[in-house]
């Protein structure tokens, strides 16, 4: 048996688990050889993978995997935690038995003072001086005060110690990262034709090992406030609990993620059911005896006693459940993901914690805008476009934007492709001032009593101001009510200026370019037609 010892060289992270390659050279003579890798942690055995580098002819003929079984965890930092562990929990106990020995001598000491009685009586036969008296009382008062004090002192070690315990026990919880000190061993079964070196590759997929994207986006604006630079700070945060230091690896992050590609979606038939009413409500009072007396006829039928509808819910609770879909992890393949390859060799700790590795670092540029929607906030909401101009992937994540280096806030960046463009927010800008004002809001009496139809009309005006010393891009959008009833009628009379953009749904949009210390009025008006004795909700008060 020749054991091998791989360290671990190369690891490739994915959303939710990590592929790990070991690598190591052994010398071994001619002939058939058994070779074991110890201390493995529990990995997905059917993903063990072997290959080696020797001489020609050469040929690996079995791989299996066997479990170690120990009473206590193998790695040296988690062994070194636990016997401080073990050496804390000990002072306790010491701690705990001079406590006890304290109490035990003052509770003796309070005995003996109870027992003043007899020294009167020593004094009177002659027994005693009253010098022997004064010292024992002087005694026992000085004992009491440090019995006291030692007791404080006792107390406050005490405490300090279950702290120690306490905040050892959090790092050892964290550093572990597995429920139990058990180890894998893969055996090799190798057969050379000579005597050489030969080295060896293992690899194996752990669980409890992700990584997720974050970024830092820092907006440089040009002196007119149009445009500007994006620094994109692009991060991976890489946390693992696997039981194993990754340490000085070569580290990769891959884009693939559990998906499921490799399952052809097939429809199911689509059904439409008729709505059928549940059954009126008995009042309890007469349902009762009806329910007692069929459970008793069901119990004397069957000889088994039985809750009341328990079967009938049971029956139709299972009738409820669908099938649990299993999802599944796509293969990495070209075209498909990205890998991002660390720089440098990292140490990654298993304790679950995030640990950062710098992907990119970029200079993008960016468009500025002010977005605002007056019916909802008169509130003008700086905006900046950016186009991804690498050629990575940005992943859905974190990021924390800063503006002119000041920290603005946090935003969600969504899945963007190359050259494809992304919006973050930057804020409000205070020298937008946006107001909108119900202008007009008439009923037109001489129809009201014709055809029994009431008519209102509307007028809204939005204006925005711009107080900064630069022109200003404006986006405002606003919008006009969507009758959901056949007898409700919109129109819109006017609308100046026109908008630039309108849809189905009367969301309007103006775009337009606002100078310095000017402003843009917007003006538009709608009637409502419906019927006298039909309410309608959501339209301003008349």
């Amino acid at each position: 048996m020749n054991e091998l010892d791989a360290s671990i060289a190369e690891v490739t992270v994915y959303a939710d688990r990590a592929l790990v390659t070991r690598r190591g050279t052994i010398h071994l003579d001619s002939g058939e050889h058994e070779i074991r890798v110890n201390n493995l942690p529990e990995f997905q055995r059917e993903s063990l993978r072997v290959s080696g580098q020797g001489p020609e002819n050469t040929r690996i003929l079995d791989i299996d995997i066997r479990t170690a079984f120990y009473s206590r965890a193998t790695d040296d930092e988690i062994l070194t935690l636990q016997t401080e562990l073990e050496l804390l929990q000990q002072q306790q106990q010491l701690l705990a038995a001079r406590q006890d020995a304290l109490n035990d001598r003052r509770k003796w000491l309070r005995a003996l003072g109870e027992q003043s009685r007899d020294f009167a009586r020593g004094l009177a036969q002659g027994q005693m001086k009253p010098q022997d008296c004064a010292d024992f009382f002087t005694f026992a008062s000085q004992q009491a005060l440090e019995d006291a004090k030692a007791a404080q002192d006792l107390e406050a070690l005490m405490r300090q110690v279950e702290q120690d315990i306490a905040a050892k026990q959090r790092e050892l919880a964290q550093k572990q990262g597995y429920t139990h000190p058990d180890r894998l061993s893969a055996l090799v079964i190798v057969e050379l034709p000579q005597s050489a070196d030969i080295t060896f590759d293992l690899s194996y997929i752990v669980m409890n090992a992700s990584w997720y994207p974050q970024y830092d986006v820092r907006v440089q604006m040009n002196d007119e406030g149009s445009s500007g630079e994006v620094d994109l700070s692009y991060v991976g945060m890489v946390q693992q609990a696997t039981g194993e230091r990754w340490e000085n690896v070569a580290l990769s992050l891959s884009t693939a993620r559990p998906s499921l590609a490799a399952i052809l979606p097939e429809l199911e038939p689509w059904y439409l059911h008729v709505y059928i009413p549940p059954p009126p409500i008995v009042p309890m009072a007469a349902a009762a005896p009806a329910m007692h007396s069929r459970a008793l006829m069901k119990q004397a039928a069957s000889g088994e006693a039985n809750t009341y509808g328990s079967s009938a819910s049971q029956a139709d609770m299972a009738s409820m459940r669908m099938p649990a879909m299993i999802s599944t992890t796509t293969v990495e393949q070209t075209g498909t993901a990205y890998v991002f390859h660390a720089g440098r060799s990292v140490d990654i700790p298993s304790d679950n914690s995030p640990h950062k590795t710098a992907i990119s670092h970029d200079a993008i540029p960016c468009e500025l805008d002010y977005v605002c929607a007056p019916a909802i906030e008169e509130n003008a909401h700086q905006r900046a476009t950016i186009t991804n101009t690498t050629e990575r992937v940005f992943l859905p994540g974190e990021a924390h934007i800063f503006l002119g280096g000041a920290y603005v806030g946090t935003t969600q960046v969504k899945m963007t492709a190359p050259n494809e463009k992304f919006k973050i927010f930057l804020g409000i800008d205070d020298s937008i001032k946006v107001k909108r004002e119900l202008i007009e809001n008439t009923v037109d009496k001489g129809i009201l009593l014709q055809n029994d139809l009431r008519r209102i009309t509307y007028g809204y005006r939005i204006t925005v101001h711009n107080y900064s010393a630069y022109p200003r891009k404006i986006v405002l959008r606003d919008h006009l009510p969507i009758p959901q009833h056949e007898r409700i009628k919109i129109k819109a009379q006017s609308i100046q200026p026109a908008p630039t953009e309108r849809t189905k749904m009367e969301i309007m949009t103006w775009r337009f370019t606002l100078p310095a210390d000017d402003k843009y009025t917007i003006e538009y008006r709608f009637l409502v037609e419906h019927p006298r004795d039909l309410q309608v909700i959501g339209l301003p008060p008349t």
